[in-house]
Formats: C-alpha cells, sequence, structure tokens
C-alpha cells in the first residue's frame, strides 16, 4: 500500500454522527440489564467498536497534486486535477463521510474516476481551508 503524505483532514463529526453513536451504545447497554449471560453485551459492544472504528478511519489527505480519501484505513487516490466543481450538499447518500449535514460533492470532469455519474461526497473539517488548499493546485475548480 502506498504511503500518502500532505495535509490530514479528518472526517467531521456532528449532531448527526453523535446520534448515531448514542443509538448504537443504548442498543448495546439493553443487553447488559438483561439476565441472558454475558455473549450478548460482548456481541454488542464489538458492534459499537465495529462503527467507532469506521467512523474515527474517515479522513482526506491532499498530496501534492492528489486528493486521497481514507476509508477503512484504505486509500483512494483522486486526481485534483480532474476536479470540475465542489459544492455544499445535504445528499445523504452512502458515502466518506462521518457527518450527514455539512458535507461537499466533488465532481470531476472524466467520469472514469468515480466510474459513476454521482459525485464524490466528503465531509473534511475546516472547509474554507480545504477548499483554498484544493484550488491552489487546481485554479479551475468551480466553487
Amino acid at each position: 500500500m502506498e504511503k500518502f503524505e500532505g495535509t490530514r483532514y479528518n472526517s467531521m463529526w456532528d449532531g448527526s454522527t453523535r446520534f448515531i453513536l448514542g443509538i448504537t451504545a443504548a442498543c448495546c447497554l439493553i443487553p447488559s440489564f438483561l439476565d441472558d449471560g454475558i455473549w450478548p453485551t460482548i456481541v454488542c459492544l464489538a458492534m459499537l467498536a465495529f462503527v467507532l472504528v469506521t467512523l474515527l478511519s474517515i479522513y482526506y489527505k491532499i498530496d501534492g497534486d492528489q486528493l486521497v480519501v481514507y476509508s477503512f484505513f484504505v486509500p483512494t487516490a483522486y486526481p485534483i486535477d480532474k476536479i470540475k466543481e465542489i459544492k455544499p450538499t445535504k445528499i445523504v447518500l452512502s458515502a466518506p463521510a462521518a457527518s450527514l449535514t455539512h458535507r461537499l460533492a466533488i465532481t470531476f470532469t472524466d467520469r472514469k474516476i468515480l466510474k459513476s455519474t454521482t459525485p464524490l461526497i466528503i465531509s473534511p473539517v475546516r472547509q474554507e481551508e480545504f477548499i483554498r488548499q484544493l484550488l491552489a493546485v487546481n485554479p479551475q475548480i468551480q466553487v
């Protein structure tokens, strides 16, 4: 696996992310109050750990002329010079984004990059700084 450097932007956590974690934690507490043994509690705690690790493993890096999206610690690099447009979105698509409300939709000039017509949906913290850094690499991006 290639090692990427550059500026790291964690995925933003908002109320929706905390709500999902809260619901998962509450569902994990229920078996601990029942007399069904220890195994349901262990399974629920493992599920809570999986959800937490999944959310913590989403982050983004700008490395030279590449936008690298990490999802479950697996990097996927996208060329910044092929980005056509960045705009805020509230679309609740499955995406490498922990936030459900503070999201950016990135469309590319070439459909072969995503192998789809849907945009790349991400939720970086410090969004203005993130966009400025992308514009420094590719000033042709429409914001």
